[in-house]
C-alpha cells in the first residue's frame, strides 16, 4: 500500500495543519491546487479597513474562507509597513470582533492578533454561525462579510431575511479561478503510484493494492478530477478508483461525489485534520 494522499486544496499558510499531522503518521502528503486566489483590489481593501466605517462604525466582522482570512493578514501586514498611523489602525483593526467557521480560520484569526473570535469549532457550517451572530448581536449593528466572489447565500439570507439584519454589508476581498495544470499535476501522481503498486503476487487477475487516497475538501474546482476518475472507471481494468480510497472532508462533499457515482471510503466525523487522518488510519 503507499502512504501517498493527495489533498485537493491549495496548502494554507504559514503551515498547514493536514499536511503536518500526515507527515507525523508517516504518510507523503501531496497538494494539488485547484484553484487560484487573488486580491480582487489589495488597495481598495486597504482603504476600507483604514477608513471611518470600519474604524468607527463596524464592531463585527464575518470571514468563512481561509483565503479571505490570507488575504486580510496580508493586508493587516501591508498596514504595518507603510501605514503613519499603522500602530493605531492595527490595534482598531484587532479590536474587532470575528466570527468565522470552523477551527482552521478561527486559528488563523488568532494568530494574526484578533482578540476576540467566535464561531469556530461551534460553528461547524454557516448556518450555525447565522444562527449564533443571530442569538448574540442587535440586528440594527454594523457588520460587515469579508468573502470572495464566489460564495454561498446561507450567511447573507439568513441573517438579512430572518434575523432582520439591516446594515448587513459584503465586501469582496478576493476572486477566484481554475488552474490549468490540474490533471497534468493530479495524473502524474496517481501514475506514479501506479508504478509503485503491483497486481497481487498471488496470481489473482484484477485483484490490486491501493495507490493511497485521494481526499475531497469542497466541490468547487473539482470537475476536471471528477471527470478523470468517471473515465477510468469506465475504462475498466487497472482504474485509478480501484487503485486509490477517496476520502470526503464533509458529508456535504460525500453527496457531491455520490452524485458523481463515487463512493468515499470515508468521511471526516468534523471538518478537520484530526478526525480526517483518524477517517484514514481506521480505513488502512
Amino acid at each position: 500500500m503507499s502512504n501517498t494522499v493527495i489533498l485537493l486544496k491549495n496548502p494554507s499558510a504559514p503551515y498547514d495543519p493536514y499536511h503536518d499531522l500526515l507527515l507525523a503518521k508517516s504518510y507523503n502528503p501531496q497538494f494539488i491546487p485547484l484553484l487560484h486566489h487573488t486580491h480582487r483590489d489589495k488597495a481598495q481593501t486597504i482603504a476600507y479597513l483604514t477608513s471611518n466605517e470600519f474604524m468607527k462604525h463596524t464592531d463585527y466582522f464575518i470571514i468563512t474562507s481561509q483565503r479571505a482570512v490570507e488575504m486580510l493578514r496580508e493586508c493587516i501586514e501591508e498596514i504595518d509597513q507603510n501605514d503613519v498611523m499603522r500602530y493605531h489602525h492595527r490595534q482598531k483593526i484587532l479590536s474587532k470582533v470575528g466570527y468565522t467557521v470552523g477551527p482552521a480560520t478561527y486559528k488563523i484569526l488568532k494568530e494574526v492578533g484578533f482578540v476576540d473570535v467566535r464561531g469556530g469549532v461551534d460553528a461547524g457550517n454557516g448556518s450555525k454561525l447565522a444562527d449564533l451572530i443571530m442569538a448574540q448581536v442587535y440586528p440594527n449593528t454594523n457588520i460587515v462579510f469579508f468573502t470572495g466572489e464566489i460564495r454561498k447565500d446561507i450567511i447573507p439570507r439568513k441573517l438579512i431575511d430572518i434575523g432582520r439584519f439591516e446594515h448587513f454589508k459584503e465586501f469582496v476581498m478576493y476572486k477566484t479561478g481554475e488552474r490549468d495544470d490540474i490533471i497534468d499535476k493530479f495524473s502524474a501522481i496517481v501514475d506514479d503510484g501506479c508504478s509503485n503498486v503491483n497486481v497481487n503476487g498471488g496470481g489473482d487477475e484484477g485483484a490490486t493494492k491501493s495507490g493511497g487516497w485521494i481526499v475531497f475538501f469542497s466541490p468547487q474546482g473539482t470537475k476536471k478530477i471528477i471527470e478523470y476518475l468517471k473515465q477510468s472507471s469506465d475504462s475498466g481494468g487497472n482504474s485509478v478508483t480501484k487503485r486509490w480510497k477517496l476520502a470526503s472532508i464533509g458529508p456535504t462533499t460525500e453527496e457531491y461525489l455520490l452524485s458523481n457515482g463515487l463512493t468515499p471510503d470515508t468521511i471526516a466525523a468534523k471538518p478537520d485534520a484530526a478526525s480526517l487522518v483518524e477517517g484514514i488510519i481506521k480505513c488502512d
